[in-house]
């Protein structure tokens, strides 16, 4: 790589002795001069960040020295921002005296998302070097620009829930299919469950096929075992019928219920709520796309849950909808969970397989990856 070696021109010193009080001081005026360039490369770039290549070197970025006539250490950053952007809040990828940033795939997939990017959606953005030196006389010097494209991939954040327990239509196994907790978009530590249950205990597991982490009941709020502790009480379900059920586990750990809580009311309606011959997924990013439903399976426990799982989707969108037709249907704005409403709005989707549960009671939705 061609090499340019800027010199700013001589720090004039000049000292200018003056008196006051019998007190001496010295001023240092200093002269600089930027002029010059450092040049950045690769000049472009395509990176794909995917679930497995994260600490893999996705690029060594390179770029010229400079030197200057009086020997002081040069800094060096690399900064990142949108293809619009004016750096004026860049992602840092990477600082150095070297002249060498080697940065690894999740390093541009914090900055890209950090910066406002979609998972699985290439997008523009821009590189440069700055330079500068720990004298703030000195200006920086700044490179050329790098264009680059971003594809960056979200690992799924969130943690689910599952019932077990008599109560529940999977029983006390702890792999039977069991029903997921609809989790609240907004707030990843709430889940929400109307239905039917028996008039018994239950509990919430975290992990289908694992009896920890397992939640319950302690205290009068929410306790939990995560393998390291003591199994929780169960819940209870005072009687056979339909009830709200409302969980937030803030803050639980194996020896505090931290700022959790739990409620089982019982729900006067759902009884006599309408039920539906079919429910099924449609959509640009379903099987079939926006020509037909893609069947979902009833509940026998409880007809108004739904169920797929281990379906496919692509990158689109997605509506639920009833009997194969559009006069009911739902649909919401919030990916993976949410509350779906009658005409709402598509639900955005990401590619992937996935275990997707329905509530036609409430209009809820979760669409948990398969692992």
């Amino acid at each position: 790589m061609k090499k340019f070696s800027i010199l700013i021109l001589s720090f004039l010193a000049i000292a200018a002795i003056t008196s006051c009080d019998d007190n001496d001081s010295e001023e240092f005026n200093l002269n600089t001069n930027t002029a010059g360039e450092i040049t950045l490369s690769p000049g472009s770039g395509a990176f794909e960040v995917t679930e497995f290549n994260g600490d893999d070197l996705a690029e060594r970025f390179t770029w010229n020295a400079i030197s200057l006539e009086v020997p002081v250490q040069i800094d060096y950053t690399l900064q990142m921002d949108t293809d619009m952007g004016d750096y004026s809040a860049p992602q840092i990828l990477g600082a150095s005296t070297e002249t060498n940033v080697a940065v690894t795939y999740e390093t541009l997939n914090a900055a890209a998302i950090a910066l406002g990017g979609e998972a699985t959606v290439a997008s523009n953005y821009k590189l440069r070097v700055v330079a500068t030196t720990a004298d703030p006389a000195v200006n920086p010097i700044v490179s050329n620009e790098v264009n680059i494209i971003i594809t960056p991939f979200a690992a799924y954040p969130f943690s689910d829930l599952y019932l077990v327990g008599a109560a529940t239509e999977a029983g006390w196994s702890n792999d039977n299919n069991n029903p997921a907790l609809f989790r609240d978009p907004a707030n990843e530590t709430v889940y929400y469950y109307t239905g039917y249950f028996n008039g018994d205990e239950f509990k919430l597991l975290s992990t289908l096929g694992f009896w920890q982490p397992q939640y319950g009941e302690r205290n009068g709020a929410v306790g939990v075992n995560d393998g390291g502790g003591s199994d929780p009480n169960s819940f209870a379900a005072p009687a056979a019928g339909y009830y709200d059920f409302v969980v937030d586990v803030d803050g639980v750990t194996n020896s505090s219920e931290g700022a959790s809580s739990f409620s089982i009311t019982a729900n006067s309606t759902a009884a006599t709520a309408a039920t539906y011959t079919t429910v099924g997924i449609i959509g640009d990013s379903t099987p079939a796309g926006w020509g037909a439903s893609t069947a979902m399976n009833q509940s026998s426990f409880d007809p108004h849950k739904w169920s797929l799982r281990n379906v496919t989707l692509i990158s689109g969108e997605m509506k639920f909808r009833a009997n194969d037709d559009w006069a009911t249907n739902w649909g919401s704005d919030t990916e993976f969970s949410g509350q779906g409403t009658q005409d709402g709005p598509n639900v955005p989707i990401a590619p992937g397989a996935y275990d997707i549960f329905f509530n036609d009671l409430d209009g809820r939705y979760i669409l948990i990856p398969v692992q």
